[in-house]
This record gives structure tokens, sequence and C-alpha cells, in this order.
């Protein structure tokens, strides 16, 4: 019970902190938002060389557009099938898309990051990965995705080519720029 109070006494002080200190948006500040597109993709990547068979990979990719058509790109995957298991890594990146009508969208993605773990070979894991592929637009806010790209460890001997398919979906934020 002693942690339970303290926990609401926390949680009071934070929301009376908020309610005294927060300051509403000013007329200037409304003028001022602007909207932007970010997508959630949810993968599953299967590297189709490696020295034990094919290892695959969950992965969550976040894209925060810069412009209608290019984005910033944050990325995790995790090993969850083949003989790697421990295997993961964390990128970055840039993406472009090209839509070709309605329902179709070209997808081109570059990642750099950091990987390794499950004994594979990714030396001090210095990590770089390219995708090229198609989504399918099923509403403006769903998408169905298929890509194929390269990974490799530079700093390490581990490379393959790649496969993937998810699903990703699209929203807008609002948010006030940095001035």
């Amino acid at each position: 019970e002693r942690k339970e109070n303290k926990m609401r006494s926390i949680l009071f002080i934070l929301i009376l902190t908020t309610v005294i200190f927060g300051a509403p948006l000013t007329p200037n500040d409304e003028a001022n938002l602007k909207k932007r597109k970010i997508k959630q993709h949810i993968l599953y990547e299967t590297y189709l060389e490696t020295d034990k068979g094919l290892a695959s990979v969950f992965g969550y990719q976040f894209d925060t557009f810069l412009s209608k058509h290019q984005a910033f790109i944050l990325a995790i995957s995790g090993a969850v099938n083949g003989e790697r298991g421990g295997y993961g890594f964390a990128a970055f990146g840039l993406g472009q898309e090209i839509p070709l009508n309605q329902h179709f969208t070209i997808n081109l993605r570059a990642f750099i990051g950091s990987g390794g773990g499950g004994g594979l070979p990714a030396g001090g894991g210095f990590m770089i990965e390219g995708h090229v592929g198609l989504i399918y637009n099923v509403t403006p806010a769903f998408g169905v995705e298929v890509n194929t790209g390269y990974l490799k460890y530079p700093t390490g001997t581990f490379e393959s080519p790649m496969i993937n398919i998810g699903i990703q979906f699209t929203e807008y934020q609002i948010y006030l720029p940095w001035q």
C-alpha cells in the first residue's frame, strides 16, 4: 500500500506541474501548425543465404515523412526463425516512395545500423541494408508490402540477399515546427 500511495503522489505531482506550467497554444502557434505523414511497418524478413540455412527476423519500422514521398526511418528487428537465436539489429535510414497509381507504390529504402548476436559473423556489428519493393495500398491508411534487398556487415563476413513481407499503417500527425 505504501508503494501505491507513493505512485499516486508522483502521478499527482506530474499532473499538477503540467497544469501549472503548461502553456496553451497561442494564436500564432495555431496558425503555424503543420501536418505530416507517418507510417508504421510490421515486417517478417528472411535472409536467403546463411551458413546455417534460412534465418528470419520479425521487425518494426517507423517512418517520419520529411516531404510528400521521402521519409526518415527507424528500424528494429530480432530473430524468430532459423539457427540464429539472439540475433537482432537496430538501424536508421531514408526511404523514397514512387506512386504508380492509387493502389501501387514502389518502395525504396536504405539503412545503416548495428546488429549481431546469435553466432552471426557480423564483426564489429556495422550493417548496411537496402530494399526495393512494392506496396499495395488497400486503403489510404492500410497497405501490404513485399520487398527484396541485400544485407551486409562490412566489419564482418556476413552478407545475404533478403526478402520481406509486411503490413503498414499510415496516419498523419499535427506538429508545431521549431522556429
